[in-house]
C-alpha cells in the first residue's frame, strides 16, 4: 500500500557532488540491500532512484507480485506501506527516512556494514501469513460497558455525550478499562482542548483540522468521526477541504485558504513535518479568514489542541481497532467515500446504547474540573506541582494554554507516573514515550522522556543504559536482552508500532505483547502510547526546546538528542 506523507518533499537535489563520488570508493562494501516496492509509487520510485545515484545495487521485490512477498514486507518490517527498506538486516522504514539520510550523507556510511541478511528466502510460508496478519485488538480485548456505570463520578460523561453524539462513542468501551484514564482524558484533557479549540478557530475548522490531522495518520475510525458528527455541516468537509487546495471552493466556503492551511499545519504535525515556512504560510493568510476573529499566533494554539486531542485518539482507536458505529460509518461512506477499513463496522450495535434513563445527581463537569484543577492548586500551582510530581516543569507543558495546563498537568502525571490505579512501572511509561518519539523523528521529545524514564528509574547508570538501549529493545536489535526483560520488550515494540502511519498491528509484533500482559494491562499501555501521540502533535505545533536538565543529563551521559542517528547507528559507531 502506498501512503502519501503529508509535507513530504523530495530531497535528493540537495544531495552533493561529495556524496556521488562517496559511494564509488565504497561500492563493492555494501552489504545486500532489499526493497520491497508496487508499482506507480512515487515513493518508491524516489527511493530507488537515490540508491540507483549513489550507485548501490539493490534487490527489488513488487508486493503485487504474489501474496507471500506482500506478506513478507510486512513481516519483516511491522509496516502496511512501501517502499521498506532492508541494508543487510537493518529496517529502514520507508522513503522519508531514506532521503533524510541522503541528505544528511549518512545513507551511503550506512551501507558500509556488515549488518547480516534478512534471511527471507528460508522463512517458511505458513509462518509468514500468519506472522503478517493485522491482529485487531477489539477481537483480542473484551468490552468493559460503562453506559450504565455506578460510578457518580462518570455519570456527567454519559449525559455529555448523550447531547453531543446521542450515544456512547465505542472507543470507550476499551478505555473504560481503565476508568481513571477515562475520566481524566474526557474531564482534563477532551473538554478543554477540543472546547478551547472550537472556540477559537470555528466549529466548521475544527471539523476539518480534526479531519485533517485523522487522514494523515490513517485513523478511519477518526475521519468518520470528524465527517459525520455534524451531519450536513461536516460530511462535506473532506470535499471542501480538496476544493479549496484546487481553487474551486466558493468564496462563501466556510474554508478558504488560511482554514486550508490550519488543516495542514494538523495534517503536518501527524507525520511530525511541521515547518517553519508551513507556520508562515498560516501567518500570511491569517487576514483572509473566513470563520475565527482571533490572531493567527491563536489559530495555531487552537489548531494545536485539536491535533493533541486527535493524537490521543487516533492511536488508542487504531492501537485497539475499535469498530465504527453503524449509521455513522454508512454516512460517512455515502457521503464522504471514508471506507471503514481495518476497524469495520459494529453491526452489532446500533447507536442507542444511551437510549435509556441516565443516572441523575453526582459531579458535574465543571465539578470534576474544579476537582482535579484542585489538586494542582493544591500543590501551589502547576509549577510546584510538575516539579515535585517529575522533577521538572516539562517545556511543552508551560506552553500549554494557561486556562487548561492545571489539567492537563494533572492528566500527564496521572498516566505516566506510577500510580495505585495503573499496574505499569513509570519508567517503563517514558522509554515507552520515548521508543514512540524516537520513531516518529522527535528530537525534543525523545530527549525529555528519556530524561523522566532515568529519573523514574531511580537516576542510576542501569537506568541511562536502559534510556540509552529502549529503541534497540524496540526494533529486537543488539544486546537488548541486557537490559529488558521480555515483557518490558514487548511493550517498547507496541510504542514503536503505535507511532507507525498507518497504524497496523501485525501478529508477529503484537503477539508478544498479547501473551505477556492482560487485557487490561494492555488498555494501560494503549494508553501511555496515546498519550505520547497527544504530547507529539502538540509540541510538533509549538516547537519547545530542550530543557537545561535534559540537556546536562545527555552530555553527562553521552546521549545524542539526533534521533535519526538513534534509529539508523552509522558501522562502527556507537550511538547513544
Amino acid at each position: 500500500m502506498c501512503f502519501t506523507l503529508v509535507g513530504f518533499q523530495c530531497r535528493y537535489s540537495t544531495l552533493t557532488c561529495d556524496y556521488v563520488a562517496q559511494t564509488q570508493a565504497i561500492k563493492t562494501m555494501t552489504p545486500k540491500i532489499q526493497i520491497f516496492t508496487k508499482p506507480n509509487c512515487r515513493f518508491c520510485e524516489t527511493t530507488k532512484q537515490t540508491f540507483r545515484q549513489g550507485g548501490l545495487a539493490y534487490d527489488e521485490h513488487d508486493v503485487t507480485a504474489s501474496e507471500r512477498t506482500a506478506n513478507l514486507s510486512v513481516y519483516l518490517s511491522g509496516v502496511a506501506t512501501v517502499p521498506q527498506i532492508f541494508i543487510g538486516n537493518m529496517h529502514v522504514n520507508g522513503a522519508q527516512d531514506v532521503m533524510t539520510l541522503a541528505a544528511a550523507d549518512r545513507l551511503v556510511s550506512l551501507t558500509t556494514g556488515e549488518t547480516g541478511d534478512i534471511g527471507m528466502d528460508s522463512l517458511p510460508e505458513a509462518e509468514v501469513a500468519a506472522g503478517a496478519e493485522d491482529l485487531v485488538l477489539n477481537a483480542v480485548i473484551p468490552e468493559s460497558n460503562g453506559t450504565h456505570s455506578e460510578d457518580p463520578e462518570e455519570w456527567a460523561i454519559l449525559h455529555f455525550y448523550k447531547a453531543f453524539f446521542g450515544f456512547w462513542p465505542n472507543c470507550f468501551y476499551f478505555m473504560h478499562h481503565w476508568p481513571e484514564a477515562y475520566k481524566l482524558f474526557v474531564y482534563a484533557h477532551n473538554v478543554g482542548a477540543i472546547g478551547a479549540g472550537r472556540e477559537i478557530i470555528g466549529e466548521p475548522v475544527m471539523m476539518a483540522t480534526g479531519f485533517a490531522t485523522s487522514n494523515a495518520h490513517g485513523c478511519n475510525y477518526c475521519q468518520v468521526h470528524m465527517t459525520a458528527a455534524g451531519g450536513e455541516k461536516s460530511l462535506g468537509i473532506p470535499q471542501l477541504i480538496e476544493a479549496v487546495r484546487s481553487g474551486k471552493a466558493p468564496a462563501t466556503a466556510p474554508i478558504g485558504p488560511f482554514e486550508l492551511a490550519l488543516a495542514d499545519l494538523a495534517a503536518a504535525a501527524t507525520t511530525n513535518t511541521v515547518t517553519a515556512d508551513l507556520l508562515s504560510r498560516v501567518k500570511s493568510f491569517a487576514d483572509k479568514a473566513r470563520v475565527s476573529q482571533a490572531s493567527a499566533e491563536a489559530n495555531i494554539m487552537g489548531t494545536a489542541m485539536i491535533a493533541s486531542a486527535f493524537g490521543f485518539l487516533n492511536t488508542f482507536n487504531d492501537l485497539t481497532g475499535v469498530e465504527i458505529e453503524a449509521a455513522w460509518a454508512k454516512q460517512a461512506q455515502a457521503a464522504a467515500g471514508i471506507e471503514a477499513g481495518r476497524h469495520g463496522v459494529s453491526e452489532n450495535r446500533t447507536s442507542n446504547n444511551l437510549d435509556h434513563k441516565l443516572p441523575e445527581g453526582g459531579p458535574s463537569i465543571d465539578d470534576m474540573i474544579a476537582k482535579y484543577e484542585g489538586i494542582v492548586a493544591a500543590a501551589d500551582g502547576v509549577d510546584a506541582y510538575a516539579t515535585q510530581e517529575l522533577g521538572l516543569m516539562p517545556a511543552w507543558m508551560t506552553l500549554w494554554p494557561e486556562p487548561l495546563r492545571a489539567r492537563h498537568a494533572l492528566f500527564y502525571v496521572e498516566m505516566m507516573q506510577s500510580r495505585d490505579h495503573s499496574p505499569i512501572a513509570s519508567e517503563l511509561k517514558h522509554l515507552m514515550a520515548r521508543a514512540s518519539a524516537i520513531a516518529k523523528g522527535h528530537d525534543y521529545l525523545a530527549a525529555v522522556e528519556g530524561w523522566l524514564a532515568y529519573q523514574a528509574g531511580g537516576e542510576t547508570p542501569q537506568a541511562a543504559d536502559r534510556v540509552r538501549h529502549c529503541f534497540d529493545a524496540a526494533k529486537g536489535r543488539g544486546a537488548w536482552r541486557s537490559h529488558f526483560t521480555a515483557a518490558e520488550q514487548a511493550a517498547l515494540v507496541l510504542a514503536w508500532l503505535s507511532a507507525q502511519i498507518p497504524l497496523t498491528t501485525p501478529r508477529r509484533f503484537i503477539e508478544p505483547a498479547l501473551k505477556a500482559f492482560s487485557s487490561v494491562e494492555l488498555v494501560h499501555l494503549i494508553t501511555v502510547c496515546s498519550v505520547a501521540g497527544l504530547i507529539q502533535r502538540f509540541a510538533a505545533i509549538t516547537q519547545p526546546q530542550i530543557e537545561p536538565q535534559v540537556k546536562d543529563f545527555l552530555v553527562r551521559h553521552n546521549l545524542t538528542t539526533d534521533t535519526l542517528a538513534i534509529r539508523y547507528p552509522l558501522p562502527n559507531k556507537v550511538v547513544a
